[in-house]
């Protein structure tokens, strides 16, 4: 199986927050259109420093994470709403380097139900995952 790129937007959460409720127009929410690796074994999606301040993201703070070359500091940014055609999820990124691919991770595809089929490759729509506790749904009022 090769590499699975998708595109995608990333939005400004608060921006994207307040356009939903009326506050702010649309053409001034920040969001940036990337085509994007797909990656199961990342957590986080992933974002270059330079498309994090186009985003105006907040340093949240450093957590220590799993990379290739083994263990090291991760910067976490957010919050961001990240869409996939007609889907959408919410949540921080890590920062890459200038100049590297953007990653959606398993966080994101998850709470956007997408999955990625093994023999083709591509990423197929399925039900996004619900929170079960002790068989009843949970719901946030």
């Amino acid at each position: 199986m090769g590499h699975v790129v998708v595109s995608a937007t990333f939005y400004n959460a608060v921006d994207y927050a307040r356009w939903v409720s009326g506050e702010l127009p649309e053409e001034k929410v920040r969001k940036v259109r990337v085509e994007a690796l797909v990656d199961t074994g990342a957590t986080y999606p992933a974002l270059p420093e330079d498309l994090i301040e186009q985003l105006g993201l907040t340093f949240l703070r450093e957590v220590e994470g799993e990379v290739a070359g083994g263990t090291t500091k991760l910067r976490l940014y957010g919050l961001v709403i990240v869409e996939i055609e007609d889907r959408i999820a919410g949540c921080p990124v890590i920062a890459r380097p200038r100049g590297t691919s953007p990653v959606i991770g398993v966080v994101a595809l998850e709470q956007m139900g997408y999955r990625i089929d093994p023999t083709t490759g591509k990423l197929i729509k399925g039900l996004p995952l619900m929170l079960v506790l002790r068989g009843k749904e949970l719901s946030i009022k």
